[in-house]
Parts: C-alpha cells; structure tokens; sequence
C-alpha cells in the first residue's frame, strides 16, 4: 500500500513520542527549486519543484502510475494530488513568506503537476505572490515538524523570470537568524502548531530564506 505524506509524517512524529525519542530528525528528503515570475513589473507568482528521495519517489510511482507507463496522466496526477499532496495544505505546504516583519503561508496553491524519470519524482506547483508589496519578499521552503529534510539543489535553486526591460530583481539565499522557528520535538502526531516564541522544550530553527528584491 502506497504510503502517503500524511502516514509518513503521522509515523514519523508517532516516533517521536516514544520515550527514548530525544530530538527530531528526517525521514525523508527532498530537494526545493523556485522560479520567481514577473508579469510586467509586477511579481506575479512562484512556480516550486520539489525532487524527492529515491525511497519515497518509489511509493508513489508504485501507488499511483497505475498502467506503468513511467507517466501521470490526468487522472493519475488528481489521484496523486488528492492522495499524496493536497494533505500539505495542513502543513502549510512547507511554504513560509515574509514581507517585514509579517510572516504569511499560502492559503492554496495550483497548478499542481506530477513526473518521474529515472525513478525519481517531482512535484511542480504554483504559490500565487500577485498582492505582494514591491521591495524584498523572502520565501523560506522548509518542514517544521522535521519529519521531512529540505534543502535548496546546489545549482538551479533559484531562477527570476521577468522584462529587463520593466524590472531588475535580484536574489540571494540567507539563513535568517532574526526570525527563528521553534519547534517542539516530540509533539503529538496531530501538532501543526508553529512557535515563534521560544518556550520550555522547544528547539531552535532558522529558516534559509531566498530573498528577493525588486521594484521600489
């Protein structure tokens, strides 16, 4: 039976509890590519690819390419994004924005698309940054219950498309040791709660953030 994010997590937090369980640690990895995209002058959206584990990629292939054709068509893609995604939106998506000092998640995402080659999955969806103010948006891509390790490829992490001609962002990836995490190790398997103060028992994250700036 394919296992899904949500059992993964639900057993690696269950873990957690048990009492020789002293700190969070992942069990799964995946690595997070963005492309930020203007429209005009204006950031309109960030497209986000995750490239998953072998191990995980095999379960879902597995699960879900029913017919064996080493593809998703549309069916298979909703039943992967209905049984094996969509569950994030609990998680935040693993998607955490700030502008100043407010930090946002995205209350939905879209265009949600599945692949695989080689044995290897990736996801491909759309977070909508159209209201964001111009200046510095940063977009942090990270699991806070740490079930899940995340990590920026060392090449291609980021790329900007937009009109030269209408805009110059820029971008660089910072660990933000203004604006930590806290995150409480053995949690209950239904904790979704994120800290951002410090209390007794937590432990201290600090988001890598991809700052990008542009406009005023």
């Amino acid at each position: 039976m394919t296992i899904t994010i949500f059992r993964r997590t639900a057993l690696a937090l269950a873990l957690l509890t048990l009492p020789f369980a002293l700190f969070a640690h992942p069990h799964m990895y995946l690595s997070s590519a963005e492309e930020f995209v203007w429209k005009g002058a204006k950031l309109d959206g960030c497209w986000i690819e995750w490239t998953f584990d072998r191990f995980f990629s095999a379960d879902i292939i597995q699960g879900y390419d029913l017919n064996g054709d080493k593809a998703f068509d549309a069916a298979e893609t909703k039943a992967v994004y209905e049984g094996a995604f969509i569950n994030l939106k609990n998680y935040y998506y693993f998607t955490f924005i700030r502008q100043g000092k407010t930090r946002t998640n995205p209350p939905s995402v879209s265009r949600f698309t599945v692949r695989q080659k080689d044995g290897i999955l990736a996801y491909r969806f759309w977070v909508d940054l159209s209201k964001s103010a111009p200046g510095e948006l940063a977009l942090a891509v990270y699991d806070y219950t740490f079930f899940c390790d995340i990590a920026y490829p060392e090449k291609g992490a980021v790329a900007l498309t937009y009109d030269p001609a209408l805009v110059r962002p820029s971008y660089e990836i910072v660990e933000n040791k203004d604006y930590p995490v806290y995150y409480n190790p053995l949690g209950a398997i239904d904790d979704t709660t994120i800290y951002y103060e410090w209390k007794k028992g937590l432990q201290t994250f600090y988001p890598r953030e991809i700052r990008v700036r542009y406009g005023d």
